[in-house]
């Protein structure tokens, strides 16, 4: 192990010159996501006390160069708003949960690990994206970074479902040992949900592209919505399509005449009610993984009612403060043996909550949802603002919008799955709010320096007594 280290090390260090010379810590941030996608830990990871993995270690460097920027000069931190308190004390009240939540559960990640992983990291990368001073050319460079991350994922998953695996990469993607979602748009994340988020994201960034472009480029953005529209539907999962009409809604909402959106939306509630009724048994008994039955389709969402009972009762014995953040299965044995309900809720025994506000709800109690939903309102209530503020740039503008698109995909696939337990997924979450709350709040650093100058010559144009 440590001779893998040595080596990456004298790797490192080819780059290690131009980046601190010339790289900027919010292209970095995006590099990081793009590695923790690709070549997260199940592409390449190192064992110890803490899994090593390329991303993790980008993650640190990240940092180090931000403390570099900030001796420098060339950085400096802005004044605290009450976003910053509020996922401040998310993940610190997570912590807390996460210590004084018991033994911990003899299965799944260990709950000091996924708070680390799944919590600190994620508010990281929230920090360095409030920390940083932004430019137009760096949210070009994070939209075109989330833009190709997507695009990968979406072509991967089409090429997942018609079995075209010779050419997915990484090729554990379609190792069928590793049953769960096989032969669904599963990923490198290898999950449909997560990988739905990411693409989701990209997809408000083609169709914002479809929007504001010029005509000969519309037509390319709209290829490259068609393609990522194709990977959503090879996830094959019923939240990630819901995700996604939520992302590309909020885009036609922003930029749509209203009597379009009126119109939209009568549409979708006739066209989607009328659809709901007369397709209800299919889309319950709709195959999926390959390894899944269509009657094990619908049990999976039968377990769905079993599990809230599950998550109510354990809720009621401790509302305030909860079970223990990561401690699920280490306290819910007892409640799957409630016969009072009549039904066998021993059937969900085996399964974590599949709904991320109830999972939180359970493990940190009414403090930690209050905090968790919190936060998402506060951040999408400032997106939206920036998304309407017409004195911004269209760079600026769309930054709102893409933390909106994906706040919808998590919040779509977040009420039918943990969407906290899932790779890399509260890394985009927090990464795309805290570029979204610092373009609000402290604006472009090319904005900021015109204002500068503007202000410099209307008091050179004031006469002086």
């Amino acid at each position: 192990m440590m001779l893998l280290v040595a080596l990456f090390a004298v790797a490192a260090l080819v780059w290690i010159v131009p980046v601190v010379q010339y790289g900027r810590t919010i292209q970095m941030a995006s590099v990081v996501l793009i590695m923790g996608t690709v070549f997260g830990p199940l592409f390449f990871a190192i064992d110890g006390p803490i899994q090593i993995s390329l991303d993790r270690l980008l993650w640190v460097a990240m940092f180090g160069l931000l403390l570099i920027r900030w001796r420098g000069g060339e950085l400096s931190i802005p004044s605290l708003n009450r976003m910053d308190f509020l996922i401040g004390g998310l993940v610190g009240w997570l912590l807390l949960s996460t210590i004084t939540g018991g033994e911990a559960p003899d299965r799944g990640t260990p709950p000091m690990a996924r708070w680390i992983f799944y919590m600190a990291m994620p508010l990281g990368m929230y920090a360095v994206a409030r920390l940083s001073s932004i430019k137009e050319s760096d949210l070009r460079w994070i939209h075109l970074s989330l833009l190709s991350v997507g695009l990968y994922l979406a072509v991967t998953a089409v090429l997942e479902v018609t079995g075209v695996h010779a050419i997915v990469f990484p090729h554990y993607i379609v190792d069928s040992k590793d049953w769960e979602f096989f032969g669904r748009g599963r990923g490198p994340l290898m999950n449909p949900s997560g990988n739905a988020i990411v693409m989701s994201i990209a997809l408000t960034i083609t169709a914002l592209g479809v929007v504001h472009s010029t005509r000969r480029m519309k037509a390319f953005y709209a290829i490259l919505t068609t393609v990522m529209l194709a990977g959503l539907y090879c996830t094959l999962t019923r939240s990630a399509w819901m995700g996604a009409i939520g992302a590309m809604a909020i885009v036609a909402l922003v930029h749509s005449p209203r009597w379009v959106r009126v119109l939209g939306l009568a549409s979708v509630i006739l066209v989607g009610g009328a659809a709901v009724t007369g397709l209800k048994d299919d889309l319950l008994r709709m195959k999926r993984d390959k390894n899944l039955t269509s009657a094990d389709a619908e049990k999976s969402v039968q377990l769905r009612p079993l599990l809230a009972i599950v998550a109510w009762e354990m809720f009621k014995d401790k509302p305030i403060a909860g079970h223990g953040f990561g401690h699920y299965f280490a306290h819910s044995e007892p409640y799957h043996s409630i016969r009072s309900y009549g039904i066998p809720l021993e059937n969900a025994r085996p399964y974590a909550q599949h709904n991320v506000f109830l999972a939180i709800l359970v493990d940190a109690g009414l403090i930690g949802l209050m905090l968790f939903v919190g936060f998402l309102i506060m951040v999408s209530a400032s997106a939206w603002q920036l998304a309407r503020d017409v004195g911004r740039s269209v760079l600026a503008r769309n930054t709102g919008l893409i933390w909106l698109g994906t706040f919808a995909a998590y919040f779509f696939n977040g009420m039918f799955q943990d969407t906290t337990i899932i790779p890399m997924v509260n890394m985009f979450l927090f990464f795309t709010a805290g570029l979204a709350v610092a373009v609000a709040k402290q604006g472009l650093e090319t904005n900021r320096v015109e204002q500068h100058v503007a202000r410099s010559h209307m008091h050179q144009a004031v006469p002086t007594n």
